[in-house]
């Protein structure tokens, strides 16, 4: 790696909603530091379909053949969620840093192993947790430490969302192995909760103790994995978070009517973000007569929560600032979703470890 590139290889394109917009920053010059190396997906047509569009001029034939390519510094790792294990040690093995898909793994017994290697091997091991790029969240999380809504007491977070959005690359229509439980783990609660159980952490600052959770086939029963979710997570600073996450939905209700809602209540105030609709975010509390409204628009509005994303990254391999979301931060919101999961099956309140 020179000072001045980061060469970056794709591996999987199994989560096309992240890795083709952030293909797409790249292959513009918009994070100019990216080098593209190469891609690889067992889906040979896909890999070079993908490569064509966005300007990579190697695919890969293997795994094998990736990893073995000395000029890889970096792998964006996309694939399904049940080869996240091998692929992030395999990563680990050949000294790349990684810059991994959500969820971290199926299992905390798995994710434990995933931190581990990258920490012995001291590769840079980070999350795309790409909520905590959205211009609200970020906006909101500045609220909440200057105090304006006073301490943080409650927060719900949900997404309606229909299952026949779920499919495993653009050109089909069909969910793929997001609802096989051998790759994808489990179905429409992980699907978003697990993005919800880290952005609980970054909005409120403190750490899950426990949950409760119910999941369920409500609509779906065919499914060998569930269309819903909500658990209870009580936190360390004695808040109360909901979070819900759903494949159940009748319809599709995008682009500009909320179908991702979150509700943070404080002493003082309140924050809504919303930020399918305008405007994206409404305040009260201190200092604010009444309500105050945040509103973007263009990229700002969604899509850039991917170009910040990859420049994070950027930053930190460069050694110019502290991973700012790791693999371990990926492991802890998986101990809520796998706790939540638990409980369910046993109806009871799930202890939840915070290391």
């Amino acid at each position: 790696m020179s000072a001045a590139t980061i060469r970056v290889a794709v591996l999987g394109l199994h989560n096309h909603y992240h890795i083709y917009p952030m293909a797409h920053y790249i292959s513009q010059g918009t994070v100019p530091v990216i080098e593209w190396a190469g891609v690889y997906d067992e889906r040979t047509l896909q890999a070079e379909q993908f490569a064509a569009k966005y300007g990579l001029t190697q695919t890969y034939s293997s795994k094998e053949a990736l990893f073995a390519d000395p000029t890889v510094d970096a792998v964006l790792v996309m694939s399904d969620t049940g080869s996240h294990e091998e692929d992030v040690l395999l990563c680990a093995k050949h000294g790349k840093h990684i810059l991994l898909d959500k969820p971290i793994s199926i299992t905390v017994a798995q994710a434990e192993r995933m931190v581990r290697a990258a920490e012995e091997a001291n590769v840079i091991f980070m999350m795309a947790y790409l909520i905590r790029y959205l211009p609200s969240y970020v906006k909101a999380r500045r609220l909440i430490e200057q105090g304006v809504i006073g301490k943080p007491l409650t927060m719900k977070i949900s997404i309606r969302c229909p299952l026949y959005f779920i499919t495993d690359s653009p050109d089909t229509k069909e969910p793929g192995w997001y609802v096989e439980p051998k790759r994808g783990g489990y179905g429409g609660f992980n699907d978003h909760g697990i993005h919800y159980a880290d952005i609980m952490r970054y909005l409120l600052g403190s750490e899950p103790v426990s949950v409760f959770g119910q999941v369920a086939k409500l609509k779906h029963r065919e499914l060998e994995v569930d269309d819903y979710g909500v658990c209870v997570v009580t936190m360390d600073q004695g808040e109360i978070v909901t979070i819900e996450s759903t494949w159940h939905a009748p319809g599709w209700y995008a682009p500009m009517i909320s179908q991702e809602e979150c509700l943070i209540v404080g002493t003082e105030g309140e924050i809504q973000i919303h930020y399918q609709k305008s405007p994206q975010l409404e305040v009260s509390g201190n200092g604010i007569n009444g309500r105050e409204y945040f509103d973007w628009q263009g990229d700002d509005r969604y899509e850039i929560c991917y170009k910040e994303c990859l420049l994070d990254f950027v930053e930190v391999v460069q050694g110019n600032k502290p991973v700012s979301v790791g693999g371990r931060d990926g492991l802890k919101a998986l101990r809520v979703i796998e706790g939540a999961y638990r409980s369910s099956d046993e109806g009871v309140l799930i202890p939840i470890n915070s290391n």
